[in-house]
């Protein structure tokens, strides 16, 4: 008598693969997808940022900013890039006057701030009072058209070699870098 094999899984599908997920949950709400950028973070390899936030507001095409919401005694947010796949979902951008909108600044206390760049180098980053990112395309509010918004962040992504910086540095001594100017970064 001969044994046939057979492999169920084959056919089944992985439970968070994005067409799964999206036949899922994406029925459900009405999201708009915000990639925000930042010149000077990009060129400086900038992968993360923990930014003590105090408020943040948005600035539409004829320059007037619109204050959104404030973050009293806020402890350091976590900023990552696309490549990690993590977000900042917020319903109350879609508080703001219909029109059309092209930057984004957080407001940020002098104390907390840090960068991590994509080789695992952590800064502090006090200097600066605020931080402008650009609304890739832009954003236009209409009455009704969405009821939540993803703000993703274009960073470098992080090196995979980062992780043996530890070791190398143990076996061939510290070679720090010198501070990337991430204190004289500001708008």
């Amino acid at each position: 008598m001969k044994t046939t094999n057979i492999y169920p899984t084959i056919w089944s599908t992985t439970y968070y693969t994005p067409s799964v997920m999206v036949g899922r949950y994406g029925a459900h709400t009405k999201e708009a997808e915000l990639i925000l950028k930042n010149e000077m973070a990009r060129s400086l390899n900038v992968s993360e940022m923990a930014l003590n936030i105090t408020k943040f507001s948005a600035i539409d095409e004829h320059g007037n900013e619109h204050f959104i919401i404030d973050f009293p005694g806020q402890n350091p947010v976590t900023l990552k890039g696309i490549a990690s796949g993590n977000f900042i979902r917020s319903k109350s951008v879609l508080s703001l006057p219909e029109g059309r909108y092209k930057t984004i600044r957080f407001y940020v206390a002098g104390w907390g701030n840090q960068f991590i760049y994509k080789d695992g180098i952590e800064e502090s980053a006090n200097s600066f009072d605020r931080l402008d990112f650009t609304i890739e395309d832009g954003f236009t509010i209409e009455q009704d058209n969405v009821h939540e918004v993803k703000l993703w962040f274009d960073f470098a992504p992080y090196q995979w070699k980062r992780h043996f910086k530890p070791l190398t540095d143990l076996f061939m001594g510290s070679k720090s870098q010198k501070p990337r100017l991430a204190n004289s970064f500001g708008n």
